[in-house]
This record gives structure tokens, C-alpha cells and sequence, in this order.
């Protein structure tokens, strides 16, 4: 072993290698550099021993380097494997620790190949030492360079042109012609508003010949409220929006409302907001402007991130994606350790992460809506100002280092200096919601309408008493008008009655059966399959009322009782019962042989062990049956006329309990009813005198909750008084009085509620005590329930009323009262990024509007400008549009807005959609075939570059050329499902993991989970989608119907033709070519006759379900299907 071998501890320690072999093979004939020994080095030793790091100061990154070494001299001999310091390292051999320290050491190969090609003489080429990783490129602030001097001067109408025919005549490349006007319009219309321009607007811009005919257009789409929507949804794309997400009505991801970030981008946009205060409020907008709702809603770019199962993944997700989206670095990548390229440290990703360790979510209320799950702000706010960040071991959140907490920093790379940080103070409306004067008004106007409500309440209260107390004097006038009336000389009595106290031989004959009289109870308690019944020894008048109260206690399934009816022994009988099994029902037994009428049962539910009073009423063949004195059933009689019988109670499968029984002569003035709806509810003095006491009882409680409700309001009006005092900067000195005011409001309307409460429990008791058979279990519990609930409301009302005697400042604020300031941090950290001197943010933006404009961009890896990432294709180009945006030097041809400040994007689309180099053609023209040998992927740029409409733009599209698209701006997101039918623009339907719309779906929506470059698929669905949608099918009836409406509905060929000529240009917006003119006619007539003679066609059992109807004349039907094939055109999908 060599002594003093410094740098062996260190060496390789973030290695991760694969499976020992069990055996040392043997070493390789010949090992290349190159292909053997770099792969090795870079993927395992450049972190620890690259341009990165140097432990020991060893760098291992090019031969040349291994052989110089480090603190302990040359890690290789060359032609001495065994003498070499690195194989000691990876073998661990003469004491040496073996390396990596950590993981899994080098495979045996890996360790042979090291070995052979040491002892081959450890060859290489010459390598150039790589560049300080600081020095990259992208770590240097843009310079703005000089725009080359074209040969083809007469082509460049903007510098971007220059800088691109600079780039042609260095490869030896001709540009495209410019494209047509109809491709160049249908392009810059698809690209700045993502619709296509109507046929009047085609028609205007091919008329007008003037020379800033094109600017003119520009400029009106740059105006256009249209452009926001469509560069809104870019952007969304780089800033990951989505609409929250979760299970049913839980949220896991993103929030509710955050819809209304949704709408600032769309209107910062329109309004030219520049890009950097666009960043700024994104990420701060609550420290800048805090008591600001328009700005505060941009912080829904950190809302989106939230994730409700664990604090850490949305903090890193906050990290991960605001580096990425405006500086074009993965510092994700350090999380777990240092990164593996980029000059970034573990310890510097979690400084940057305490730039957002404060913050936490909250939802204010907005105006005109107090409940904030239906609507409200969403926004962030440092919940913590002075919360600590701790480096987690390895990454794992399980294992923070609390003793070495670290502060907010930047990656000394892109820092020059520290930033200043400063905690801020907050206005209080912005820390106290409540505060703010809808807030108060509101509450304020709550209160006022609970004491117009409180007083309407009283009056109907009142109304109510004297309606009851009515009720009772009519009731008694009536009783002594028909007492006096019809009383009879001797007083009426019962055919017979029992109230089964001891058995009586001379009433009843006992049948079969366990039947026992105790405690006042007649008790049959065999549960047999068979009527046991008690026959009455006395027989009944033809007409009669007959009633029995019982309870059935058991049985097996029926448990049905009943009361017979012109019985004779038990062979025939009419009977009405009751079972257990939730029915009420009449049945006939004749000669022993039971007949049941399909209309004479219903529902009725039946408890065991409650009590129940069955009455039979009969005059002639009409039968009422009632249940607890309400008329449930009416039936007819059949069969011949009726004789006088005998009644009987029984049971059929059941044990029972009889209470009481009583047979009497149905005098001529009883009331019989043809219909159960047709009775009156029964009722007695007792009861109209019970509904006078809680008629008075409802007052009473009508009166304290009105006196309650005024007493909220004076609350309310007191506490926006010491409100208004507190928290005025400085307090006002009456603060502390008014402070008093509030709380002794506050302790009164607390009294006087426990008062109410109070009232109403025991009103409640009241009522359950009152209710009928005391004995039933149910009745018993609901006293016992209402009992518990008095005592817990006089309880609260005895503290109410001692807390009411204690004066005290402490009053209920308006919603929840937040810190008074904040960090700091986020719009330290904000207004770096958006800083002049950041090396990476204008790049960052310019890379990706060149890329939705030219559909490649000018950074190939769009979120990875770092050391890993590709360098650009056009860095000069990239330099100068940065620092264009950043220090506007220009004002675009013809443009009437011109260069109106810094960071202004719609200058930059000007800049572009106005160049030649935009504007060339995308087809190549014969005569420039040769750039295709040259350049065949277009990186220079040659001609314009061919793409599919994204899948918003094609939903929009199709409904916008039909003239059914809905231009209705802003608000809540639209349910996903109803896309196919509602009209609205894409961006405004709901865009989640879980809620997305399908038809978006199969065209490469946009993935919430990161979507900086969208992908863009060619699957068979995708055409399936187009040909069989509810939406290409529904729209396309309506546009053959315009269309129709146009050029006229008669079949000649110059309307035909007609028709063709404007489908193409308002769905294609072009002219049809000869061939497809005569292609089209043919199709109309062919179609036309095979809906007229539809029996030669096979009909589908199943069709696309749509909104609109298909034509039932068969020329028309024929133009639907023209229209539906044109809006399935590759042109129509197609940006050219």
C-alpha cells in the first residue's frame, strides 16, 4: 500500500454499481478508452472526481488527469495495474478500504477491464480538460449580440432574420418562398388566438394589397382577448396548472377555485403584463401586493403544487418546478444528494428550499359568497414566517439534521451575491380576512336578515297561538251545540267491552293456543301457522264499529293479528289485520278456504312491541279500517249480503298482547267515507289543548330567538367598531373600551343562544311527553333523549350566564387571524429570477414561445439548460430575442403597439410571427431540394416546420367554424364531462390526473404532471375520434345547415359548386383545387342517392348519439357528410 494516500476515503463515494461477479474473469485481449474505461469513470467517479468536485483535488475525468492525481500522487501507473493506487481503491486490497464506501463496489469485470487497460499502458486519446462547470454557457448573463449582415439582405425583414440567414449561407442553404396568404393567415391566426380566421377575414386580407396589410393583422390579434386564452394554455402547459383532484369530494391535489390563477394568466397576458412581474406575483404575490386579489391569485402557481398526504412532496414539487420553469435547471436532481452535472450541491437545494418552507395554503372569502367551499381565493401566505429548514440525510425526510438548520441561499453558481432578506409587515386586511369591508358588510347584513327573519318568525308564531286557541273554542262550540242536540234520554253504551283484567266466560270463547290473562292483559303466546282466535260469545248488528288495542311481541315471519268479522266458528269470516312484515290487509275465509283481493292490502310499517289500535267500521259492504284513529283503508264488501256474526281476535304466527276491546252499534250518524283521503284527522280537546301549550311553548322560544338575533347584531356592529380600532396602525385609544363593548356583546348574545337553546330542548320534551302509548320503548327513549338534552342546556346556559358577568377585551374575530408578517423569502427569491443579471430566465422564456411558434425549440431539453442538457441550435438568435425581451431595442414592422417596455411578451410574437423566417412556406419547393441533403431535420430553419393543431384547438376549431363557439371569458371550471356539448373554449373545462376530458385526451392534452414540451402522438383512435364525436357529427350538420342557408338549397351544379367553394374556405380556409371540386361533386350526388334508396344501406343497430338531428332530405344529408369529411381533412388538422 502507498502511504498517505489522502484521497482514498473519499473516492467514489456516490458509486452505485451493479452485481459482484462471483469470479475474476480474465483480463481482456485489448481495452478501448473510450469505450470501456470512460463509460466507467464518467458514470461512477466524475461526482466525486469530476469538474464538479475534487475530493483530495483528484480528477478523474480525462486520462490525462488520473495519471497527474492528487494529494497522493498519480492514481495510475501506466503498465502497473498492481502498483496503481485506483486498483487498490476499487479492490480494497493492502488495507486499503475497499471503494465505494458506500452501495455495491465494481463488478469483477468492470475491475478487470481497469486492470488490462492499466497494463496495456493505460492509453488515450488526447482529451481537452473540461470546462469549469461555472463557466457553462447558460451561467452567463445574456449579452446582446450584433446582428450579422445577411448577403440575402432583401430576405431579412427583423434581425431574427438575420441571425438565420447567417446560419443559411454558412451551411449553404436557400430559403422557402413565403407562403400563400391564405397558409400565412390560417398560420399567425392559429398561433396567436388558436381559431382560424373566418371566410370575411380570409377575404379582406387577399384584398387588401398594402404593405403592412400583415402587420395590421398582427397587431389586431395581438389585441385580441382570444390571444390570452390561447397563450394562457401554453403557458399553463410550462406552469403545470390543473384543477384539483382527489376521491369523490376529498381534495389530494391542486385546490377548488384555483380557477382563478386560471383567469390572471389569460388577463395578465391580454393586458401585456411584463413576463417578469408575471413571475413575480406567481411566486410572491401575496408579499407584493398582499391585500391585492388580483395579484394574490397568481400565487395559485404554488397552490397547484399541494398535496394533502405529505408536506415534503409539495415543497419539492415547489422547488422542482419553479426552477424548471424559469431557469431551465433540475435542482430536483440534488435532492437526494449532490447533482450529478450541474454545479449545484445537496446543501444548496435545501437552502433554495427554504425559500418556500413558510408558506402554507389558505382560502379567503371573496365578495358576495361567505361559504368558501363554494367559492373563494386561494392563495398562499407564509403560515410560519421563521420556520427552520433541515438537510435530509440522503433525501429521506425521516432523517433531518436538526442540529444544523440552513438558511434561504441561492446555488452559488447563479448567485454573485447573497440576496438581502427581510421579513415584510403585512397591511392587516391581508393577515385579518375579516377585516376587509365585504367582510364586515356581509356580516353586517347576515345579522340584519337572521332579525327579519326572527321577526317573521314571531309573527307566524303568534298566528300560530291563535289559530290553536281558535281550534279549541270552535271545537268546545261544537261539542255542546251537538251535545244539547242529540242526547239521548239514556246514555249510549257498548255492545260489549273488556279490558281483559280477569277472563270472562260470558264475553269470550278462548280457542286454541297459549292464551293467558295477567296484568290487565289478554296474552296469547303460541306462535303457531294457524289463526288462534278469541270468539265473542255475544254476536254483532250488521252495521257496527269494532275496536282493539294490542301489541304483537313475537313470532316467526307474518306475526299478523287481526280482528274477524261476521264469523261463524272459523270457517267463514271477513278479517282485518296487521302484520309485522309491514302490511295492512283484508282477507275473506269461505267454507275454510281463504280468498285474498289483489286490491285489498297496503304498505304500512308495524314495530313489534308498540301499541297499536285496529278499527273495523262496517255499514252495509263498506269497510273503514283505521289504525291509531286515522282512516288507512276502504274497501267493498263482496259476495252476498252480509247477517249478523260474531267478532273474533286472533293471531297467525305470532304472540301477542290484548289491551283492550269494545264492540258497539254503529249509530246512523257516524261518518263512512268511500276514500281514505277523504277523512278528517281525528281529533280530541286533549289534543287541541296540547297544541295550544306548544303553540304558546313556539312563541316563546320565536320570542328569544329573536331577541337572540338582536343581540348578534349589536355583537356584530361592536366588533367591526373595536375591530376597526385594533387594528388601525396605530390603534386607536379607544381600542380597549370598545375591545369591552364587543366581548360583553359577545358574552350577551352567548347567554341569551343558551337561553334559546334551552327553551327549545324543552320544548322538545314537551313534545315527547306528550306522545302517545308513554309505555313504547321508542316514546320512552325519545323522553329520556330530550331529558339528557335539557340538562346539557341548562348547564350551558349557567355557564353562560357566570361568563356573562365577567367583563373581559377577548372578543370573536371574523374568520381566522393569520401572522402579521411575513418572510420575505419567496419575493427575495422572485425578483431575482425576474432580475436583468439572471443568467437563465429570459433564455428559459424565449425558448419556450420559440417553440410553440416554430413547434421545435431553440434549447432542445426546454427544462434542462444545464450542464446535461443539449446546447442551442442558435445560441446568438437565443441571446438576442433574451435580451430583446428583457431591454426592447426594436418596434416590429408596421406595429402599432411597437416596443413598450421590458419583459413585454407580445413584442416577442410580433418580433417572430413577422419575419421571413416565420413566414416562409413549409412545403420545399423543388428548387431548394438540396437543403434537404443538408440539413433534412430543419435545424437552420429553411422552411417552416409542419404540425398538428394542439387538442384544445382542434375542439375549438371545429366548433368555431360552425359559429357555435361560446366566447364567454373566465370562471369555474366546466365539468369535464359535458365537452362534447357545451361550447365553450377547452381552456375553461376542468384539466386534472383524474377529471380531463377523453376527446382532449386521445389528442394529447396536456400531462398536469409536467408538460414543458407536449407530446405528439399518430394513433387510429385519434381519426376514430374525428369521424365518429358527438362534437365533429353535431357540428358538422350545423355548419352544412349555414352553409345550405348560403348557397342555396337546390341541387344544380352551380350551387353545388357554390356550396364546395365556401365548405372548403370555412372550414379549410382555402379555395378546393379542380381535382377536389370534381371530387366533391361527385360525392354530394352519389351520397345524395343513397340516402334517397336507404334500403341498400346497412344501418349501424348503434350510432353516435348527438345533439342535432341528421337532415331527413337526402341532398341535404349528403352536404352533412361533405362537411363532416372536410372537418376530419388532414388541412383541417393541420398548422402549415
Amino acid at each position: 500500500m502507498k502511504a498517505g494516500w489522502k484521497f482514498v476515503c473519499g473516492l467514489f463515494c456516490l458509486l452505485v454499481a451493479s452485481a459482484t461477479a462471483a469470479a475474476e474473469p480474465a483480463n481482456p485481449e485489448h481495452v478501448d478508452y473510450v469505450q470501456d474505461i470512460k463509460p466507467i469513470l464518467s458514470r461512477r467517479c466524475y461526482s466525486c472526481h469530476g469538474a464538479l468536485k475534487q475530493k483530495s483535488d483528484l480528477r478523474l475525468d480525462t486520462a490525462a488527469l488520473a495519471l497527474k492525481g492528487g494529494q497522493s500522487g498519480p492514481a495510475i501507473v501506466a503498465g502497473q495495474s498492481a502498483e496503481s493506487l485506483l486498483i487498490e481503491a476499487v479492490t480494497g486490497e493492502g488495507g486499503v478500504a475497499k471503494m465505494p464506501p458506500e452501495g455495491d463496489p465494481l463488478t469483477a469485470e468492470q475491475i478487470a477491464k481497469l486492470k488490462a487497460w492499466i497494463d496495456q499502458g493505460a492509453k488515450a486519446p488526447v482529451e481537452a480538460i473540461p470546462q469549469d462547470p461555472a463557466r457553462h454557457w447558460s451561467y452567463q448573463a445574456p449579452v446582446r449580440p450584433a446582428v450579422p449582415a445577411a448577403q440575402n439582405a432583401g430576405w431579412v425583414r427583423n434581425p431574427i432574420d438575420a441571425f438565420i440567414a447567417a446560419e443559411h449561407e454558412r451551411r449553404k442553404l436557400v430559403p422557402s418562398p413565403e407562403a400563400s396568404k391564405q397558409t400565412l393567415l390560417r398560420r399567425v391566426y392559429l398561433d396567436l388566438i388558436g381559431l382560424p380566421p373566418t371566410r370575411a377575414e380570409m377575404q379582406a386580407f387577399l384584398a387588401d394589397t398594402s404593405a403592412d396589410a400583415y402587420d395590421r393583422v398582427v397587431d389586431r390579434l395581438l389585441d385580441s382577448p382570444h390571444y390570452g386564452e390561447r397563450w394562457g394554455r401554453h403557458w399553463m402547459d410550462v406552469w403545470r396548472y390543473s384543477d384539483w383532484d382527489g376521491h369523490g369530494a376529498e381534495v389530494r391535489e391542486s385546490q377548488p377555485h384555483i380557477w382563478r390563477w386560471r383567469d390572471w394568466i389569460i388577463q395578465s397576458l391580454n393586458a401585456d403584463k411584463p413576463y417578469s412581474e408575471m413571475i413575480v406575483e406567481m411566486l410572491a404575490g401575496d408579499e407584493l401586493a398582499p391585500d391585492n386579489p388580483d395579484v394574490v391569485r397568481a400565487t395559485g402557481f404554488l397552490v397547484r403544487n399541494w398535496y394533502k398526504f405529505n408536506r415534503n412532496v409539495w415543497i419539492d414539487f415547489s422547488i422542482e418546478h419553479t426552477s424548471k420553469a424559469f431557469l431551465g435547471t433540475t435542482m430536483n436532481c440534488a435532492r437526494c444528494h449532490d447533482h450529478m452535472y450541474d454545479p449545484i450541491s445537496q446543501q444548496e437545494y435545501y437552502k433554495f428550499r427554504a425559500f418556500f418552507e413558510p408558506h402554507d395554503i389558505r382560502t379567503d372569502r371573496v365578495p358576495g359568497q361567505a361559504d368558501t367551499t363554494k367559492d373563494g381565493l386561494v392563495q398562499v401566505y407564509d403560515a410560519n414566517p421563521a420556520a427552520p429548514t433541515f438537510v435530509f440525510a440522503r433525501g429521506d425526510e425521516k432523517n433531518p439534521d436538526k442540529d444544523h438548520p440552513v438558511s434561504a441561499a441561492l446555488p452559488g453558481v447563479l448567485a454573485k451575491a447573497e440576496l438581502p432578506l427581510a421579513s415584510i409587515p403585512l397591511p392587516a386586511t391581508a393577515y385579518y380576512p375579516g377585516l376587509r369591508p365585504h367582510a364586515q358588510a356581509e356580516a353586517l347584513n347576515q345579522a340584519r336578515s337572521e332579525v327579519e327573519k326572527s321577526k317573521a318568525g314571531r309573527q307566524d308564531a303568534l298566528a300560530k297561538v291563535e289559530l290553536a286557541k281558535k281550534k279549541l273554542a270552535d271545537f268546545a262550540a261544537t261539542q255542546a251545540t251537538a251535545a244539547a242536540a242529540t242526547a239521548p234520554a239514556v246514555p249510549a253504551t257498548p255492545l260489549f267491552a273488556d279490558e281483559f283484567a280477569a277472563a270472562k266466560p260470558e264475553l269470550w270463547t278462548l280457542g286454541a293456543g297459549q292464551w293467558e290473562y295477567a296484568g290487565g292483559k289478554l296474552l296469547q303466546k303460541d306462535p303457531r301457522d294457524a289463526i288462534t282466535q278469541a270468539l265473542s260469545v255475544r254476536t254483532h248488528p250488521a252495521d257496527f264499529i269494532a275496536r282493539f288495542r294490542f301489541k304483537t311481541t313475537g313470532g316467526k315471519v307474518y306475526k299478523s293479528v287481526g280482528l274477524s268479522f261476521d264469523a261463524f266458528e272459523d270457517r267463514d269470516f271477513w278479517a282485518a289485520y296487521l302484520s309485522a312484515t309491514g302490511k295492512l290487509s283484508v282477507f275473506r275465509r269461505v267454507n275454510g278456504q281463504d280468498q285474498y283481493p289483489a286490491d285489498a292490502n297496503r304498505n304500512y310499517p308495524v314495530e313489534l312491541n308498540r301499541e297499536y289500535e285496529l278499527q273495523v267500521a262496517v255499514r252495509g259492504l263498506l269497510l273503514n279500517v283505521s289504525v291509531n284513529g286515522k282512516l288507512e283503508f276502504v274497501y267493498k264488501l263482496t259476495g252476498d249480503r252480509r247477517k249478523d256474526g260474531r267478532i273474533a281476535l286472533w293471531t297467525y304466527d305470532a304472540t301477542a298482547e290484548f289491551l283492550r276491546a269494545q264492540v258497539e252499534e254503529m249509530p246512523a250518524s257516524y261518518a263512512m267515507y268511500e276514500k281514505a283521503g277523504d277523512a278528517p284527522v281525528p281529533v280530541s280537546e286533549a289534543d287541541l289543548k296540547l297544541a295550544v301549550v306548544q303553540a304558546e311553548q313556539s312563541q316563546a322560544l320565536a320570542e328569544k330567538t329573536l331577541a337572540t338575533a338582536e343581540a348578534a347584531l349589536t355583537w356584530t356592529v361592536n366588533r367591526i367598531a373595536a375591530d376597526q380600532a385594533n387594528y388601525a396602525n396605530p390603534p386607536a385609544p379607544q381600542a380597549k373600551d370598545l375591545s369591552l363593548i364587543a366581548g360583553g356583546a359577545e358574552r350577551k348574545h352567548a347567554f341569551l343562544l343558551a337561553e334559546q337553546n334551552l327553551l327549545a330542548a324543552e320544548h322538545k320534551l314537551s313534545t315527547a311527553r306528550a306522545l302517545p302509548n308513554p309505555a313504547d320503548d321508542k316514546t320512552k327513549k325519545a323522553v329520556a333523549d330530550a331529558e339528557a338534552a335539557v340538562a346539557a342546556a341548562t348547564k350551558a346556559r349557567d355557564a353562560a350566564r357566570e361568563a356573562l358577568a365577567q367583563p373581559s377585551e377577548a372578543y370573536t374575530r371574523f374568520g381566522p387571524v393569520y401572522p402579521q408578517t411575513t418572510s420575505g423569502r419567496r419575493l427575495a427569491l422572485a425578483r431575482w429570477i425576474a432580475d436583468r443579471n439572471n443568467p437563465l430566465t429570459a433564455r428559459v422564456a424565449i425558448n419556450h414561445m420559440w417553440l410553440r411558434h416554430f413547434a421545435t425549440p431553440l434549447v432542445p431539453t426546454v427544462f434542462d439548460f444545464g450542464l446535461n442538457g443539449k446546447p442551442p441550435t442558435h445560441p446568438e438568435l437565443l441571446d438576442w430575442l433574451a435580451v430583446e425581451l428583457m431591454e426592447p431595442s426594436t418596434t416590429s414592422p408596421g406595429g402599432s403597439l411597437g416596443a413598450t417596455g421590458p419583459w413585454r411578451m407580445k413584442h416577442i410574437h410580433r418580433l417572430i410571427v413577422t419575419s421571413m423566417t416565420y413566414r416562409q412556406q413549409s412545403s420545399a419547393a423543388p428548387t431548394i431540394e438540396p437543403n434537404r441533403q443538408i440539413d433534412p431535420d430543419n435545424i437552420a430553419l429553411w422552411r417552416m416546420n409542419v404540425r398538428r393543431m394542439e387538442a384544445e384547438i382542434i375542439r375549438d376549431s371545429t366548433l368555431y367554424v360552425a359559429g357555435k363557439l361560446d366566447n364567454t371569458m373566465s370562471g369555474a371550471e366546466l365539468d369535464e364531462n359535458t365537452g362534447m356539448t357545451a361550447t365553450r373554449r377547452s381552456v375553461y373545462f376542468r384539466n386534472s390526473k383524474e377529471k380531463k376530458m377523453t376527446f382532449l385526451d386521445l389528442f394529447d392534452r396536456p400531462n398536469v404532471v409536467e408538460c414543458y414540451r407536449r407530446s405528439e402522438s399518430v394513433v387510429p383512435q385519434q381519426a376514430l375520434a374525428m369521424a365518429n364525436s358527438p362534437l365533429s357529427l353535431a357540428q358538422a350538420r350545423v355548419l352544412a345547415k349555414s352553409l345550405s342557408a348560403e348557397a342555396g338549397a337546390t341541387t344544380d351544379a352551380a350551387t353545388s359548386e357554390k356550396f364546395i367553394t365556401i365548405a372548403f374556405e370555412q372550414i379549410l380556409c382555402r379555395p378546393p383545387t379542380a381535382a377536389e371540386r370534381s371530387e366533391c361533386q361527385t360525392f354530394l350526388v352519389e351520397q345524395a342517392g343513397r340516402f334517397a334508396n336507404p334500403t341498400t344501406l346497412t344501418q349501424f343497430k348503434t350510432g353516435t348519439p348527438s345533439s342535432v338531428p341528421a337532415a331527413s332530405d337526402p341532398q341535404q344529408r349528403a352536404r352533412e357528410n361533405l362537411v363532416h369529411v372536410l372537418l376530419n381533412h388532414n388541412d383541417f388538422l393541420t398548422v402549415r
